[in-house]
């Protein structure tokens, strides 16, 4: 960096701040955000740099050769997992420390990241497809059932997607899905298209459980960040619930019926 061009300090730390909450927003760990946002400080000349973050808050302050402190906050009201742009701004961060930038181009490249479209995938279609189906198997169902938990896994994955775009409660469309999910396993089973609704269930339920949110909860306890680890432990517990909750409709339901 030309040590004559003027920084900004408060623009320089509302980037720094700003690529975090993004990384929050993708589901990136807290100590990997915390340090981003103390590499990225230090490399445009920062002293000091103190930073605490959760899933749904950042605090961070900073202070100058000069003695003068910066102090900003970040809410962070939703999160989801995007590995794709994770990527996307950790190679935006290692750039900005090897080679520190002008603020307002960093900040037109963070732009362009934050609000690229999110495509739609097949393979990600697939993938979720093939999963259901061979759970289904796994755990006993026949060919039926795997092809009936395959055909589901289409509903569940594109209501997830065109919901969680609509920024939804996830608590919400979680147990949504559950519910559709279930009702179409006993729909698909009365047709006969299917031997045993609590196969093909079981065989979508595993597309839903927040098992990543899980690892990443007791990865950030074992590194230290004990209040961000149990927080997500918590959130993670209670979307279990919520699937639960969604797929016991149905269940009720058409057992009454005597499905």
């Amino acid at each position: 960096m030309n040590t004559e061009t003027k920084i900004d300090n408060e623009e320089m730390l509302s980037l720094a701040m700003d690529i975090g909450k993004s990384m929050i927003k993708c589901g990136a760990e807290i100590n990997r955000v915390e340090e981003t946002v103390i590499r990225i400080c230090y490399a445009y000349g920062m002293k000091q740099t103190d930073i605490f973050s959760v899933i749904s808050m950042m605090f961070a302050t900073t202070v100058d050769e000069n003695g003068k402190t910066y102090t900003q906050t970040r809410r962070v009201m939703s999160y989801s997992n995007n590995l794709a742009r994770l990527e996307k701004l950790n190679s935006l961060s290692r750039k900005i420390c090897a080679s520190p930038c002008d603020i307002e181009e960093a900040r037109k490249e963070l732009d362009e990241i934050n609000y690229e479209k999110t495509p739609f995938h097949v393979t990600a279609l697939l993938g979720n497809m093939i999963a259901a189906g061979a759970f289904a198997i796994f755990f006993g169902g026949t060919i039926l059932d795997s092809a009936a938990s395959f055909l589901i896994a289409v509903v569940v994955y594109l209501m997830n997607t065109m919901i969680k775009a609509r920024g939804m409660n996830k608590l919400f469309y979680t147990a949504l899905s559950s519910a559709v999910a279930g009702t179409l396993a006993f729909v698909f089973v009365k047709i006969g298209f299917g031997n045993n609704p609590d196969l093909i269930m079981i065989g979508d339920i595993m597309l839903i459980i927040p098992g990543l949110m899980l690892i990443n909860s007791v990865r950030e306890m074992l590194c230290g960040d004990v209040m961000s680890g149990l927080l997500r432990l918590l959130e993670a517990i209670i979307i279990a619930a919520s699937i639960a909750c969604g797929f016991a409709v149905p269940i009720l339901f058409f057992g009454r019926l005597g499905w």
